[in-house]
């Protein structure tokens, strides 16, 4: 069971569509701790709609729609 309900998942999972994110970008953006966004990010990816997405050299968090829309924009 989680300890974060499912209106504060949304809220995360609203941002990861927008674009690919940092941990502390993303917490400041949300006004949360990074501690917690870390652990509801690694639900969603347990539930299979957040996934890594890595620049080569950076990994980021988006949601497993937008890190398909980038796999594919850079296989272009």
């Amino acid at each position: 069971m989680s300890e974060f309900d499912e209106e504060t998942k949304q809220k995360v999972l609203e941002q990861l569509h927008k674009k690919p994110w940092k941990y502390p970008e993303l917490a400041k953006i949300l006004k949360m701790k990074k501690k917690d966004v870390v652990k509801i990010v690694q639900e969603l990816i347990e539930e299979g709609k957040a996934a890594y997405w890595s620049t080569g050299s950076t990994v980021l968090v988006a949601s497993k729609e937008k890190v398909e829309e980038m796999e594919k924009l850079r296989s272009e």
